[in-house]
């Protein structure tokens, strides 16, 4: 018998973008505990089950009677809880760590004290990653799935296409290029291009293009003042979106033109478009690992941005055509039938 499942609150509201979807595919109930993500998931995963309580009821006894098998995208949160049930519970709860992006942070990061039950992977770059770190041999069981996130939004691409069309690009001027440009939140190993980069680009963008900025949720946890200050600067400027509460991704990707990033995982994912791509680079680190697919915006010529893009826009496209294709290989490996993905993650509970 298949083991009574749950995808249990994702937050911050952008990992509905993955455990939802992943709720999704595996047919499973997805419990939030905000009124917000509650709206966000029924509104954008009509597919799932989704049911809000409140995040006191959403306790270790309950789900221990409930359930058998837990996803989740908290790391932090499987690691800890996952000898908790057995002791107080007498039960063998199986927790699922499911990735939210296919990033470069972590690399060096070493966490040797604790081990993990089960962590679904897209393909040999995460493999590599939990190597390099040594956590692959800590892992109870790995599972490869492949790009679903991608083969979701294709097999449902009319639906999204057209809610991407009206509830973000509807702003924007259709006929002109669009550059998504997609900063990471500040870490120790990989700084964001946010604070240094995102107001002079603004002020620079030229009439000829729509400049979408997708924000990292926690540039505002982490950084709130600088951050609110720049939106508000800028939020009425034509042609220039700041987006924050549409998580899926692929519909965005799949109606922009040339992506703008620094060390955001969403690089990975707009390498499924085979499309420019270029890069800030303020770091020396691993984590830059993505920025051989693309050009990287030099020093001299932050001074304009658009005109760069402009001009090397074809040769980018061209030259970087084969490094992006083997780039996607390297990250997602073959795509699963969703009927596969299903059978690879329940047989082994």
């Amino acid at each position: 018998m298949r083991a009574v499942a749950l995808a249990l609150n994702p937050t911050p509201a952008t990992l509905l973008d993955h455990l939802g979807v992943l709720a999704a595919i595996l047919e499973i109930p997805l419990i939030v505990s905000e009124q917000e993500l509650y709206d966000l998931a029924t509104s954008l995963y009509p597919q799932v089950k989704t049911i809000l309580m409140e995040g006191s009821e959403v306790n270790p006894s309950f789900l221990a009677a409930h359930f058998d098998l837990l996803f989740v995208t908290s790391k932090g949160w499987a690691i800890e809880w996952y000898p908790l049930f057995p002791l107080f519970h007498n039960k063998q709860m199986r927790i699922v760590y499911c990735p939210h992006g296919n990033s470069d942070k972590g690399h060096s990061i070493k966490n040797l004290s604790c081990s993990e039950d089960v962590s679904l992977v897209y393909g040999d770059h995460m493999i590599d990653l939990l190597k390099r770190t040594e956590m692959f041999d800590r892992i109870g069981q790995v599972i490869i799935t492949g790009n679903y996130r991608r083969l979701f939004f294709q097999e449902h691409q009319a639906f999204y296409q057209p809610l991407a069309e009206k509830e973000v690009f509807s702003t924007l001027d259709r006929s002109k290029k669009t550059i998504f440009y997609s900063p990471t939140w500040g870490s120790e190993e990989d700084p964001t291009s946010f604070f240094e980069e995102c107001a002079a680009l603004i002020e620079q963008k030229p009439p000829t293009f729509n400049l979408l900025i997708k924000l990292h949720p926690y540039l505002f946890e982490r950084n709130p003042a600088q951050t609110f200050a720049i939106v508000e600067r800028y939020k009425e400027r034509p042609q220039v979106l700041f987006l924050e509460n549409f998580p899926p991704i692929y519909p965005l990707l799949s109606l922009a033109d040339v992506y703008l990033g620094d060390f955001s995982s969403i690089g990975y994912d707009f390498l499924s478009f085979d499309r420019p791509m270029y890069f800030f680079n303020q770091s020396e680190s691993r984590g830059n690992f993505l920025h051989r697919v693309g050009m990287t915006v030099s020093t001299k010529e932050k001074g304009n941005v658009f005109a760069f893009i402009e001009k090397t826009l074809e040769q980018n496209q061209r030259e970087f055509a084969t490094a992006r294709k083997e780039m996607y290989e390297y990250a997602f490996g073959k795509e699963k039938p969703f009927s596969d993905l299903r059978r690879d993650i329940f047989k082994v509970f």
